[in-house]
């Protein structure tokens, strides 16, 4: 945790409102925090808006985090830009109930690290995937192997970009390489089709 030291901010400086900390944020951040995140670029500022009973810190980050894609875990570079409020003040002992932070008031001090990573990774959408057609074509090439059915426009498109590289390498996607259907799945295809 000693690259994290620079994110600790003393609460009981006479000097902190209005005070702005600036922070490159890299590799060795994240991987100081071990998340989910392990790798990214992003530019950190800090600023205490408020100080006194609650202190308020606005902490603004921009810039992408390299994450793996949800459908084929190459690496995948994500944009991130967000803005948010955090409240601190002081107490008797450490709590975070989700509105404002309470410090306890011996120590005087908080990390802001950890509430960085947060907010970033709360800020990242639901699902990271590289655009149609974008992911490793090997993975997809193995991915299509096990699946039993692939639907929609995108599906089919990158099926036709794994069936070019199986042919681009020697190997063959045609019919004979497809394992047969459960016979009962057939069934209830066709009890489908019909409706």
């Amino acid at each position: 945790m000693g690259t994290l030291d620079t994110y600790t901010v003393d609460l009981l400086s006479p000097e902190l409102e209005g005070k702005t900390f600036e922070y490159s944020i890299g590799d060795d951040f994240f991987a100081a925090i071990d998340g989910l995140i392990q790798r990214g670029s992003l530019a950190c500022k800090v600023e205490c808006i408020s100080a006194g009973t609650i202190v308020k810190f606005r902490i603004h980050s921009s810039g992408t985090v390299t994450v793996p894609c949800d459908r084929c875990l190459a690496d995948l570079d994500v944009r991130i830009e967000t803005s948010d409020v955090l409240k601190v003040k002081l107490g008797e002992e450490y709590s975070d109930d989700g509105e404002c932070v309470v410090v306890p008031e011996a120590e005087g001090r908080i990390d802001l690290a950890q509430f960085i990573y947060e907010f970033i990774a709360l800020s990242m959408p639901m699902t990271c995937c590289h655009e149609p057609g974008e992911c490793d074509s090997a993975m997809m090439l193995e991915l299509s192997k096990h699946q039993s059915t692939r639907s929609g426009a995108e599906d089919e498109e990158e099926m036709d970009s794994d069936r070019e590289y199986g042919e681009a390498n020697g190997e063959s996607m045609g019919d004979e390489d497809v394992e047969p259907v459960d016979e009962r799945w057939a069934a209830l295809k066709k009890l489908k089709d019909k409706q």
